[in-house]
């Protein structure tokens, strides 16, 4: 088992001679040795500069060389430990942009453990992702729920749209017309199997549009919202974050331009 982890950050004055120095007394502690000589599979790189790099032949000097170049960047390590049962490869890679590292052994728990051991002693890190980031169309299959309201004229602009997508080649799944705040079975579970959560808000109560946009938001589907560009609709109660595409009424051919460039090819 092969696990890879990518962090882009880490302290600007981090001591990274302390950081392997704590990782190297760690596997000592726990039986862990190196391997005495470097192989052609080993990498023990110090970089000095763009036109200089030291290569160490063991783990031992590579830990007394960097000792003596501490500032030295990018570190490119790449070694294997073993003990009696258990043992374990790891390349850790340091740049000045992060730090890559990877971890092979056929045991999942060392891999795990020698990761999270690694994260600690460069205190390493990702910032956290904002939940609130839209969700790309890209990756998505072609799939789409379509929610509007089952009057004349929410029939009549819906009836355009859904045309529009299937001769874009789209799967489209509609609702079956109730009104109401709370949200029947075959609804959700037809939303549940799209990706993607298409809503028209036309001229009357859309308070049903928006209970099934806030469950689609909460399933994580990605959200075009088309509005009547006569209407008022508070973008607050569904989300800003998400594709608000106006639309002259009842002439919603006006959005096709801009829904088509908001869609997956």
């Amino acid at each position: 088992m092969q696990e890879d982890r990518e962090y882009s950050v880490y302290p600007s004055d981090l001591d990274i001679y302390a950081s392997f120095k704590e990782f190297a007394d760690y596997l000592k502690s726990n039986g862990y040795e190196s391997m005495g000589q470097k192989s052609r599979d080993h990498s023990l790189t110090i970089h000095l500069s763009k036109f200089q790099r030291l290569h160490a032949e063991n783990f031992d000097e590579f830990l007394r060389t960097l000792e003596k170049n501490k500032s030295a960047l990018p570190i490119e390590l790449h070694y294997y430990w073993e003990k009696a049962d258990k043992s374990f490869s790891s390349i850790i890679n340091v740049r000045k942009s992060g730090l890559e590292v990877c971890v092979r052994s056929d045991d999942l728990d060392v891999v795990s453990s020698i990761h999270d051991h690694i994260r600690t002693y460069f205190k390493a890190s990702n910032p956290l992702q904002d939940n609130t980031d839209r969700i790309s169309k890209f990756g998505l299959k072609k799939s789409i729920f379509l929610a509007h309201r089952f009057d004349e004229t929410g029939n009549i602009v819906a009836s355009k749209v859904l045309t529009f997508l299937k001769r874009l080649g789209f799967d489209v799944k509609e609702g079956s017309g109730y009104e109401t705040k709370n949200i029947p079975d075959k609804v959700t579970s037809k939303i549940k199997s799209q990706d993607i959560f298409i809503c028209i808000f036309t001229s009357g109560d859309s308070s049903w549009i928006i209970s099934e946009t806030s469950y689609a938001k909460a399933l994580g589907k990605y959200i075009i919202i088309l509005c009547d560009e006569s209407l008022n609709i508070n973008k607050g109660i569904i989300g800003g974050d998400y594709e608000h595409i106006p639309f002259p009424s009842e002439f919603v051919e006006k959005a096709y331009s801009d829904l088509l460039y908001c869609l997956p090819s």
